[in-house]
């Protein structure tokens, strides 16, 4: 009898749809083989060719049978396929070692050259055709694909400097127009190092143009520009400080309705959601609907008052660790990925990390570097225990445990592939915890009042001017609003209690202004944009880039100048007289943000034409862009060294990437067949023996010297060829094991 979990396995309809997802994408490789294959048996027939085996796969053939002159056979392996003609692999070699063919006139080598290149050839081709077919289809039905719209703009990135701001959207990138959002990052992604891109955006209306450079995000090794994709008001992802029995808290599934006064729709959410996130101060409770657990599929959602808790992020400003005021807060566990190292400690998301190996109180770059410390044995890299204390999130309890990074040893080498890891992230503040990791000496060359104050790290602050504070963005606050005054700090350090140490907190131009955090430097003086030296390189930001503003003010010091601002992501432009001083220099109240822990779903658009020639303007496009992707891409990784190899995915990666989009419907799955089978074009054509590229190099070889190549330069090239991409295939399939 079937056991009581085995029922349950096949009660639930999961596995079913995963096994199917596995046979969908499987079958839809064997269809791109064929009709690759197809390609040159078509071809070879028309040219009077004799075709002896046409077989989809490699190794044993499981079914097969024969008509006419072929045998038609499907092989054990569907991740390959290949045409048989007489004259390949038919021939003789005579003593001075050249080919000599059997003399065959439908034999494939005593054909002319041009009629073997256009059979060599057609399998690519058919490729196209086939990519480009399954795009008019796609886009014929319609494609759910996320708005080219910008969500928000990451503050001292490359789009925010640059001008580039909410609710813009992107219509060309080049001179090539945006279609969906996933454009912008694959674009980003493969722009040339230290090129500026042009952006095209659509801002109410008006059509404006800015010239953005990407940098390389350091923990991704990849482009970025610092841009988010559009929200809508529905929550798909919630913070560790929210419980989800907890009725007055925010939990997945609600749909946000209300935000003060205003009703959030579907045509302001995304502005309203940006603002959320950005401002969150203005709003300690939003109204969502949302369902009883228990209720029924048709029961109508309630409206439910639900209560916010905003954090604090900090933005580098200048060369220097993040800091408010000089003091760098403690860090936390933002995400934990199942079964990693960090899971396997049994660290949970928002734990605060007290101590790290012998540090106390670190700070985030303090756990990286310590985590990427290299430590070797005689039989090279080996992995390390480190112990870890931690203030847990869900009992506040104190605990140790230990944590050992993983380390990727290519086999028999023993030499460390990638950096170290722990399988987690922890970049969030510890915004409930107010203990003084660091204190940054220095900002903008300026000394920090925190450091001029004496503050020590390790310092537990609990009173500002008398008033208890428990987070450090009611402490931002303090800060912000006692700006040009003096402040008093009361903290515990150790064993001493209520030690105390005045700060001056400086002026700033915001706080000149009467904004905060979430505004925005629109113009100062006249001007949008300034000319800054940054990284080595002379380009123009916006005046509410850090350094920018830090170069005008400069430039200022005694005049009184006109600057327009907006108070917050939604507001009016408005504009104010200052007068500059020299206590002005550090945009200290820039340099902090708030937030809050929630996720919001991404705007989507349906891309899909009726037009039969939109559509296949559409194809063409996109199969063009596909393919051009992956010359960037190996120009890239060979060339330029700007993009990992470690960032490709082999036959594992592929197969568990195609069997998601699978389980996504019809479209997802012929979307990422005609992605696969531009790929297969391009990488089939390259020069390298083995695939039809490196036999069309021979083709043109034999062209101009009139004669074939030998075979020892066929043999020892195929060999080598052979080595290259078994040596390939092993590497990226390790690399998909090993994510």
């Amino acid at each position: 009898m079937l056991s009581q979990a085995m029922l349950a396995a096949f009660d639930d309809p999961s596995w079913f749809s995963s096994i199917m997802s596995y046979v969908g994408i499987f079958a839809g490789f064997s269809f791109i083989i064929f009709v690759h294959e197809l390609g040159h048996f078509a071809v070879a027939k028309w040219s009077g060719v004799r075709v002896e085996q046409f077989a989809i796969g490699f190794f044993r053939e499981v079914v097969g049978f024969t008509k006419g002159e072929t045998r038609y056979s499907f092989n054990l392996l569907p991740l390959g396929g290949y045409v048989k003609m007489l004259g390949q692999e038919d021939f003789e070699v005579d003593t001075t070692g050249e080919l000599q063919y059997r003399d065959d006139p439908r034999s494939f080598a005593n054909k002319p050259v041009g009629v073997r290149m256009a059979i060599v050839s057609a399998g690519v081709i058919m490729n196209l055709i086939l990519s480009f077919v399954l795009f008019v289809i796609i886009y014929s039905i319609g494609k759910t694909v996320q708005a080219p719209r910008v969500g928000a703009t990451i503050p001292s990135r490359p789009a925010a400097a640059a001008g580039i701001m909410s609710g813009d959207i992107i219509k060309s990138i080049n001179g090539s127009s945006v279609d969906e959002f996933q454009d912008i990052p694959m674009t980003v992604m493969l722009a040339k190092p230290g090129e500026p891109l042009e952006f095209v955006v659509d801002r109410n209306g008006e059509e404006k143009t800015f010239r953005v450079i990407p940098e390389v995000n350091a923990s991704e090794d990849i482009f970025q520009i610092g841009v988010t994709s559009p929200q809508t008001a529905t929550l798909v992802g919630v913070g560790p400080a929210y419980d989800p029995e907890n009725r007055i808290h925010p939990r997945v599934g609600d749909v946000i309705v209300k935000m003060g006064d205003v009703e959030v729709t579907e045509e302001n959410a995304n502005a309203m959601m940006n603002l959320l996130v950005t401002d969150p101060l203005k709003f300690n409770e939003v109204v969502v609907e949302r369902k009883p657990f228990d209720a029924d599929e048709n029961a109508e959602p309630k409206r439910v008052t639900v209560e916010l808790d905003p954090r604090i992020v900090l933005r580098r400003i200048d060369n220097v660790k993040p800091n408010i005021y000089g003091l760098v807060p403690l860090t936390r566990f933002s995400s934990i990925i199942p079964g990693g190292r960090a899971d396997l400690a049994q660290i949970e998301v928002g734990d605060v990390i007290l101590k790290w190996g012998d540090i106390e109180n670190p700070t985030t770059s303090q756990i990286e570097a310590s985590v990427l410390k290299p430590h070797k044995s005689d039989w090279g890299p080996t992995e390390r225990d480190i112990p870890v204390k931690l203030l847990k999130h869900s009992s506040g309890r104190i605990v140790n445990t230990v944590i050992r990074p993983k380390i990727k040893i290519v086999p028999l080498l023993r030499i460390q592939k990638g950096k170290p890891t722990i399988d987690a992230k922890f970049d969030m503040l510890a915004d409930h915890f107010l203990k003084v990791g660091d204190v940054v000496e220095e900002t903008m060359n300026t000394e920090t009042p925190a450091a001029k104050a004496g503050i020590p790290a390790g310092a537990f602050i609990t009173r500002v001017n008398d008033q208890p504070v428990k987070t450090w963005v009611q402490m931002s606050e303090i800060f912000r609003t006692n700006a040009g005054q003096d402040v008093v700090v009361h903290y515990d350090l150790g064993d001493e209690r209520d030690l105390s140490a005045t700060m001056s907190i400086p002026p700033s131009l915001r706080t000149k202004l009467g904004i905060g955090p979430a505004s925005t430097i629109v113009a100062f003086d006249g001007q949008e944009r300034v000319k800054v030296e940054r990284n080595g390189k002379s380009a123009e930001f916006s005046v509410n880039f850090a350094l920018a503003l830090n170069k005008v003010l400069k430039e200022s010091v005694g005049k009184t100048v006109e600057v327009e601002y907006r108070a917050g992501p939604l507001s009016p432009a408005e504009s104010q007289e200052v007068t500059i001083t020299d206590d002005m220099f550090v945009p200290w109240v820039g340099s902090s943000a708030y937030t809050i822990d929630i996720i919001a779903g991404g705007e989507t658009t349906v891309l899909q034409t009726s037009n039969p020639v939109e559509a296949i303007q559409l194809g063409v496009k996109k199969t063009y862009f596909f393919v051009m992707q992956v010359y960037q891409v190996m120009e890239r990784m060979i060339f330029s060294r700007t993009l990992g190899v470690d960032k490709i995915s082999g036959p594992v990666g592929i197969v568990e990437i195609g069997s998601k989009m699978a389980r996504g419907g019809i479209v997802e799955l012929l979307w990422f067949l005609a992605l696969i089978s531009a790929n297969l074009a391009v990488i089939n054509f390259l020069p390298l023996p083995i695939v039809d590229g490196g036999l069309m190099v021979f083709l043109i070889i034999e062209k101009i010297k009139g004669s074939p190549i030998s075979v020892r330069v066929q043999v020892a090239t195929q060999v080598v060829g052979l080595v290259l991409i078994a040596t390939a295939f092993l590497y990226v399939t390790l690399n998909d094991l090993a994510r």
